[in-house]
């Protein structure tokens, strides 16, 4: 039987480093997709407003819209970071995730502009 070593054992396995590592690269993608959203509703908010229009009603945005987003802005975010491109599985959480924080965000403002 070996003596045991200081230390030893307190190394994550592999497995526990690829999980690590996917799960910030999961938080990574959704932190950058919820700021789109909110980036993007801000935006068509701010388009109304200087057309003398206000924001009221339903999220006028798409989802078709949001993929277009997604797919420009995390391109750029993930080559700026050196990480590699995001994935068909990864693409379609930020698409959902980027649509729902728009949406949240746009019904926020309407909401505030009713009262």
């Amino acid at each position: 039987m070996r003596p045991a070593i200081e230390g030893e054992g307190s190394l994550p396995a592999e497995g526990d480093v690829t999980s690590e590592v996917s799960a910030a690269r999961r938080a990574l993608i959704e932190q950058s997709a919820d700021s789109l959203g909110r980036t993007w509703a801000d935006g068509c908010r701010q388009e109304l407003l200087q057309e003398g229009r206000r924001a009221t009603g339903g999220w006028p945005g798409t989802l078709r819209e949001a993929r277009a987003r997604v797919e420009c802005a995390l391109h750029v975010e993930m080559h700026c970071r050196k990480l590699p491109a995001i994935t068909a599985v990864e693409r379609e959480l930020a698409v959902r995730t980027t649509y729902a924080s728009a949406r949240s965000a746009w019904r926020k403002c309407v909401d505030a502009t009713t009262r």
